[in-house]
């Protein structure tokens, strides 16, 4: 009897924490389409979204806290807790702008769209793979403009498209998860990433204990504070008073001249409360960095010299030359990783060595042959979508250089908003030249656009935090410590702790998948019952023609990279290089390597004010008070944070209440 209990126990939390965070990836996967396209808001476009935060805080932290108030012992364990959170925030890749609108305008544009005006039939459908696409006129156009009475919707249509993009997209993900198996402890102990955007989510996870805790004065303090500015700013709405300028319409641009592009000044509380996070010599280097670039393309435009080649990134030869420091930034890292690589190899082949792989999401064995055989299977689906070997191979390299710039950076940076300003498939072709590549090739590279711009998504980003969350845990338990406990936790939580580790990667997994289904379903349901082109947010009218119509561009312009843009592109793997060898060789370098890597990110730049103050707040707090402070202020930030939240979804029921036809937007990238 004494052995039973306990293993029921063990059993029983392991499976409620696996059940509480499957109900809140379907919530997530329903309300990030639902208040997408029925309200007007994009509350999935962020590492760290609203639509994640919002629901784990007063959907599971709230009752948890309450629960661990009352009845300590029934209340989630930590790693509960962090189960729970790692599934919402996998879950939260999916919904809207993460995936699922990029994905469905790829499958349901091309037979709807197509005209004699745009030339589609005639340029590319014979290339067109037709088991990937809504290839049933009728079913697009019933997606688009709404079922007649008595019409059902023809899921059978969909059947081939879904199943072959699902494929695709579980198999490059669980690649994106190997490698962020091999790359973990390379990141975490070797490099010491901080990882802020996962100590957010600790801090977060702490609040459920239902107990005291020392630094709770500062979240209220927090809290009351934004509270009454939100409270002030709802009130706006009905313009009894002006609102305090922290909404997305309150944006000023600053310019030294019209050839220079401007500084914007925009004041974002979300970004702003998770770079409080963020080390002080990462913040200054990346607005330091955004000052340069502003005054080095304004003195070119006064030049007159300019990228001239097509290869449609933003910033011209700048961008050009942050994305070469951006490719020699993710290159030195994989060579610095080099020996913990090979020793990955080594294990995953049964020799002997020191490494250890019980605190990586799966074995090191699991990771290498998983990453090879997946990689297998994605050359086979796109050599099957068209795409040639040698096209394939420049193309797959880059995705996976961008994937992992995207996570490294954001594993340092902590910057919720960051994106490229070019994507795998554009730079490929404008490496080749558009006139070197085949239309199969063109076609197969334009319809990348479902996966090779998904930001969120496919760059590892959440995986490598939960990862990181995973590790965290196991070197506290290992120390007898308990980080950030939510409540007590007795011997049996901890037995069952261990047993819900082991399935961690599977829980997230099984989040994905729900939060898919949720999230194409619903908007498939809701295309057919009231016309994707009626939905608040963009299906197809905009992105669906642009995405295509890129093919068209390819092959009726020649476009390759110049001589002057391989210039620029060499001054940036020089620039990269020093930044590098400062950073390795001199303790006192004070420029971080990442401001040059992500100063061409729109959002980034968008964010230039917020960024600014967030370095200058730590400054002066570290000028003050030292680390003391500026720990008690990180919590004041959480209190910020969390009114902010509660507000924000204060505000989206006023808006459904009063405004239903003009919502205001609170955030902007």
């Amino acid at each position: 009897m004494t052995l039973i209990a306990p293993v029921f126990l063990q059993r029983f939390r392991a499976f409620r924490a696996v059940l509480i965070g499957a109900a809140l990836s379907v919530f997530i996967g329903f309300t990030g389409e639902y208040s997408a396209n029925q309200i007007g808001y994009e509350p999935a476009a962020t590492h760290l979204p609203p639509v994640f935060l919002v629901p784990f805080l007063f959907c599971v932290l709230l009752p948890n806290a309450l629960v661990a108030w009352i009845r300590p012992a029934s209340a989630l364990s930590f790693f509960e807790m962090i189960m729970v959170f790692a599934m919402g925030w996998i879950a939260s890749t999916v919904p809207d702008q993460a995936m699922t609108k990029y994905l469905l305008v790829v499958i349901t544009a091309p037979f709807y769209f197509a005209s004699p005006e745009n030339s589609w039939e005639t340029i590319f459908f014979p290339y067109l793979p037709e088991w990937l696409v809504l290839s049933d006129r009728a079913a697009a156009r019933v997606f688009y403009e709404g079922l007649q009475s008595g019409q059902s919707i023809p899921w059978g249509a969909w059947l081939s498209p879904l199943f072959w993009w699902g494929s695709f997209i579980l198999i490059l993900l669980f690649v994106g998860a190997c490698i962020v198996v091999m790359l973990r402890k390379q990141w975490v102990e070797h490099e010491r990433l901080q990882f802020p955007l996962g100590e957010v989510g600790l801090h977060l996870i702490s609040l459920g204990g239902g107990r005291g805790q020392s630094g709770n004065r500062w979240i209220q303090a927090g809290a009351a504070a934004m509270s009454l500015v939100m409270i002030w700013n709802v009130v706006s709405f009905w313009g009894v008073w002006p609102p305090v300028p922290i909404m997305a319409e309150h944006s000023r641009v600053l310019s030294l001249d019209p050839a220079f592009p401007g500084l914007i000044f925009r004041m974002n509380v979300f970004v702003f409360c998770l770079l409080i996070f963020v080390n002080r010599d990462v913040l200054l280097s990346m607005w330091l960095f955004l000052v340069f670039y502003v005054l080095q393309e304004g003195s070119l435009n006064l030049l007159g010299v300019g990228s001239t080649s097509g290869t449609i990134i933003h910033g011209g030869l700048a961008g050009i030359q942050s994305i070469a420091g951006l490719v020699t930034f993710v290159l030195f890292g994989l060579w610095m990783a080099r020996r913990h690589l090979r020793a990955v190899w080594r294990h995953a082949l049964g020799r002997r060595d020191e490494l250890d792989d019980a605190e990586e999401l799966f074995s090191y064995r699991t990771a290498v042959f998983g990453f090879l055989l997946g990689l297998l299977f994605i050359i086979c689906w796109l050599y099957a979508a068209g795409m040639s070997l040698p096209i394939m191979a420049l193309f797959i390299s880059l995705l996976f250089i961008f994937y992992i710039a995207l996570a490294r950076v954001v594993a340092e940076t902590g910057v919720v908003t960051l994106d490229l300003p070019i994507n795998s498939h554009q730079f490929s072709i404008a490496i080749v030249g558009s006139a070197q590549i085949g239309r199969g090739d063109l076609t197969a590279l334009g319809m990348a656009n479902g996966f090779a711009r998904n930001w969120r998504t496919f760059t590892m980003i959440g995986t490598s935090h939960v990862a990181w969350l995973k590790s965290r845990w196991r070197q506290h338990r290992q120390a007898g410590a308990d980080p950030l406990p939510p409540g007590r936790v007795s011997a049996g939580e901890v037995s069952a702790s261990e047993i819900s580790s082991r399935h961690l990667f599977a829980g997230v997994a099984v989040a994905f998948c729900l939060s898919a289904v949720a999230s194409i379903g619903y908007v498939i349901y809701a295309g057919n019952t009231f016309g994707a082109q009626n939905l608040r947010t963009d299906l197809g009218t905009d992105r669906g023609i642009r995405f295509y119509d890129l093919i068209v561009t390819w092959v009726n312009n020649a476009t390759q990279i110049s001589d002057l843009e391989i210039l620029f592109f060499g001054s940036g793997v020089v620039m990269m290089i020093v930044l590098l060898a400062g950073r390795v060789l001199l303790p006192w370098w004070p420029l971080h390597p990442i401001g040059m890597v992500v100063v061409m990110s729109a959002p980034v730049r968008n964010a230039f004010l917020t960024i600014f103050l967030a370095w200058l707040v730590q400054a002066i707090v570290f000028r003050i008070g030292g680390p003391t402070l500026y720990q008690k202020v990180r919590r004041l930030f959480i209190g910020i944070l969390l009114a902010y939240l509660f507000w924000q979804l204060v505000a989206m029921g006023v808006d459904l209440a009063w405004f239903p036809d003009r919502p205001h937007r609170w955030e902007s990238y």
